[in-house]
């Protein structure tokens, strides 16, 4: 089991660990994951997502032509210091994996700077080693998110310019004579920012944020809790390689310009898709009991047709009630008037809904 880099300062702190994805990771402190998650949506929370993979590729002719053909964005247009989340795409239009794929300046180079999830490491280096040059895997960073509304302010004690920065920007700073990068990134649907840094100087760092009382360390039980408030998709539940963007409702993060140039992997299938629609899509689930939806439960209609599957579902803290995300065919749908789960063998009716539960609070701006 590997272990992140902080993982004694985290134990230090009464950090509950398990078994996530390979690492042995925070899942909750002692506050436990209701009061992280609610803190995390009135104040701030810190996270440590040092499992996540951080890659840097240098933007050369070559690289950028090679990369577009697996991530649907138009990579030459995306602009210096901006951020757009998208996927690694194979042949049939599956996900691979999703990412955030960010483009900044370092010693006068340009690079593409890409986090990507730990589940799917392994598969992501061995296709950007086979795929670009001049690149390195970032093992010696951690990754840290400060999500909250009051993340701005926290920060930006430590980063000047920081509050002028819009959400999916991102920027290069000398922290202790350290590089970092700094995006206004998260995945809880609050404002806040993700912080790549070398381990060398991550001690430091995670101190000065925790410094002020404001903030609480938060573990994975929370952010998976507030990414479903948010109608976030979680790699291995909403996505795998068998479905595609345009399936998952997430085909705003195929670039509309190379929907209409194509030259990516799948883009026939995606142009079809979008085209002609799907048979499937991805909604929110609302329970009307105490019962707790969860991933892998089935959906049926009144008349006992198996309409779809619960992928992501859980308590919400703030709505106080169980919610969840699923697949559903839509042709049965149409004809369908009551959608029920099979909870514990008994079948209690749920109430449909749209993305996100919650609303997000992200700083938009013009980048």
């Amino acid at each position: 089991m590997k272990k992140i880099f902080l993982n004694e300062y985290h134990e230090s702190h009464g950090a509950k660990f398990a078994p996530f994805v390979g690492y042995s990771m925070p899942i909750n402190y002692s506050t436990g994951i209701i009061k992280e998650h609610l803190h995390t949506r009135k104040s701030a929370g810190v996270f440590d997502v040092s499992h996540m993979g951080q890659i840097l590729i240098q933007n050369t002719e070559s690289n950028c032509t090679k990369l577009e053909k697996i991530i649907p964005l138009n990579l030459d247009n995306l602009k210096l210091n901006s951020s757009s989340y998208s996927f690694i795409l194979n042949e049939k239009g599956g996900i691979i994996d999703d990412i955030i794929i960010s483009k900044l300046i370092i010693d006068d180079l340009t690079y593409f700077f890409i986090v990507y999830n730990a589940s799917r490491k392994k598969i992501d280096e061995e296709i950007f080693i086979d795929t670009v040059k001049s690149y390195s895997i970032l093992n010696n960073n951690s990754l840290l998110a400060i999500q909250g509304p009051h993340s701005s302010k926290i920060i930006s004690n430590l980063f000047d310019g920081i509050e002028d920065m819009y959400f999916m920007q991102i920027r290069n700073f000398i922290y202790e004579n350290h590089s970092i990068f700094v995006s206004r990134t998260g995945y809880t649907g609050e404002d806040g920012f993700e912080l790549s840094i070398p381990n060398s100087a991550i001690d430091n760092l995670i101190n000065d944020l925790m410094s002020n009382n404001e903030v609480i360390l938060c573990g994975l039980g929370c952010r998976d809790s507030l990414r479903l408030e948010a109608g976030l998709s979680l790699y291995g539940n909403e996505l795998y390689e068998e479905i595609t963007p345009v399936e998952a409702n997430l085909s705003w993060a195929v670039s509309k310009e190379r929907m209409k140039l194509g030259g990516f992997n799948g883009y026939q299938i995606i142009s079809k898709q979008k085209e002609e629609g799907v048979s499937q899509k991805r909604v929110g689930i609302l329970s009307k009991s105490k019962s707790i939806l969860r991933s892998k439960m089935k959906l049926f209609n009144e008349n006992n047709q198996n309409i779809g599957t619960i992928t992501s579902g859980g308590y919400s803290p703030t709505l106080n009630t169980s919610i969840a995300m699923a697949y559903i065919n839509k042709i049965i749908l149409k004809n369908s008037s009551k959608i029920l789960c099979s909870i514990r063998n008994n079948m209690e009716e749920v109430e449909l809904t749209n993305l996100p539960f919650i609303k997000h609070n992200y700083r938009k701006g013009t980048i």
